[in-house]
């Protein structure tokens, strides 16, 4: 072995040049050895880490601005709901929900009183549903057939609806929004057709977690899409609901810590009350203005399990976790009770089975009529017949709907009557019998000249 003499402030030190080289390459051997034992024990898979997933979100939305997401009332006065106090349940249940699956969750999580923060006789959520299905997915079932939104709107005749959407066509840090809301305005402007009177309120597209299952989600965008929405409810005079205010961490407008569930997209219990009690302090009440009476409303059944199979934020097919809510099925509200199940016939119907609904091709965006439906309406009471007023003849009186001649009288009673001439007595008889006659008309003429004389 080599010795080689080094100085070091000053001194000189003999070095072992050979037993260095193998103590370095050791330690280099034992480092790389550990490394590899790290990566294949983890199997190659996805960190669970909560810091390494946040890291790989962060590099989606790497220059997100928390404080250009938001939206001042003043930009938008009219337009944006403002604070009002509390509404209550009522203005909840006149009102009728449209959006995806954070809409469909209302249903399958409890308020603070152990309810359903919705019914299904005014909730249509459709799991993986975007704005260009709105009027062209047959998604709300009744017990006269399968509708759209618009055409399911114009049947149940809410006094207002509350849509939300804009999630699942989300991608990207993409602020340009000018394609996303010429679709979205176009399926609104088809809901206000097939019920012009509905109060429309478009509701801000939720905001995510930092640490989530969609990392393409960005808030970047979701800030963007919503700015425009308020615009477009701006330009054709409906209401903004910005609850999204009430939703984001101030700090790093990212969604509350609590507010959304495992997946960081969709809500949690806490998140959902949250939202409804904003819903119910940022209220809209006109005057109900809508046509009287009201149409009967056909028995809802809801939507049905699975119109939608694959997930299109990840291309992936959909589990029962996205709509589990909080795990357990909402106990039934009076309300609900009221609504009859479907019949089962000797043949019974395949419509609540996903695969067997025939969806409506998208190319033809125009809304179905529903007046091809028919809907079993009120018969008009049919009035009774006055009963025309008897009329009776001279010298003759009614009685019980009947003409009877006066006392003394005889003929028509509903023309005219005419006085009995009583039988003349024989004394002053001089025509005779039927039989004189007879013989005055055979007699001789001396027998008459005798009775002349």
């Amino acid at each position: 072995m080599k010795k080689y003499k080094i100085k070091i402030n000053g001194k000189y030190y003999k070095v072992d040049v050979d037993r260095l080289l193998i103590l370095l390459i050791a330690i280099l051997s034992v480092s790389l050895v550990l490394v590899l034992v790290g990566h294949f024990a983890g199997g190659g898979k996805k960190t669970d880490d909560p810091a390494a997933t946040a890291e790989i979100a962060d590099q989606e939305d790497p220059e997100y601005d928390a404080s250009q997401g938001k939206i001042k009332e003043s930009e938008f006065s009219g337009t944006i709901l403002s604070k009002t106090k509390d509404a209550g349940a009522d203005y909840i249940a006149e009102t009728l929900f449209l959006g995806d699956s954070n809409t469909a969750r209302f249903l399958v999580s409890y308020d603070s009183e152990g309810k359903p923060f919705t019914t299904r006789n005014n909730t249509i959520g459709v799991v993986g549903m975007g704005i260009d299905a709105i009027s062209s997915l047959a998604c709300m079932q009744f017990s006269t057939g399968l509708y759209t939104m618009p055409q399911a709107v114009k049947v149940i005749q809410p006094q207002r609806v509350i849509i939300t959407f804009g999630t699942n066509n989300l991608y990207g840090n993409s602020t340009d929004a000018s394609g996303f809301i010429q679709r979205y305005e176009q399926q609104l402007k088809n809901i206000v057709a097939a019920y012009p009177t509905v109060d429309l309120i478009v509701n801000s597209i939720p905001p995510v977690a930092k640490v989530r299952d969609y990392p393409h989600v960005t808030m970047t965008q979701i800030d963007a899409y919503n700015r425009a929405i308020a615009e477009m409810c701006k330009k054709n005079d409906w209401k903004y609901l910005n609850s999204a205010e009430t939703l984001k961490d101030e700090k790093t407008g990212y969604a509350k810590a609590g507010y959304l569930s495992n997946d960081g997209l969709h809500f949690s219990s806490t998140g959902l009350q949250a939202l409804f009690d904003y819903i119910r302090t940022h209220s809209w009440i006109t005057k109900d203005d809508r046509p009287k009476p009201l149409a009967n409303v056909p028995a809802i059944y809801g939507v049905p399990d699975g119109l939608i199979k694959t997930n299109p934020l990840n291309d992936k097919e959909f589990t029962e976790e996205v709509t589990g809510g909080d795990g357990q099925t909402p106990a039934p509200t009076a309300e609900t009770k009221e609504t009859p199940k479907p019949k089962q016939t000797e043949e019974p119907e395949e419509t609540e089975e996903p695969e067997e609904i025939e969806t409506p091709a998208p190319e033809d965006p125009e809304p179905q009529q529903p007046e091809e439906t028919v809907i079993p309406q009120e018969p008009e009471p049919t009035p009774e017949p006055t009963p025309t007023p008897v009329v009776c003849g001279e010298n003759a009186y009614e009685s019980g709907g009947a003409c009877y001649c006066n006392e003394g009288y005889t003929g028509d009673a509903y023309s005219a009557c005419y006085m009995i001439v009583p039988d003349p007595t024989p004394e002053q008889d001089t025509g005779g019998t039927e039989e004189t006659g007879e013989e005055e008309s055979g007699g001789t003429s001396d027998e008459t000249s005798s009775e002349e004389g």
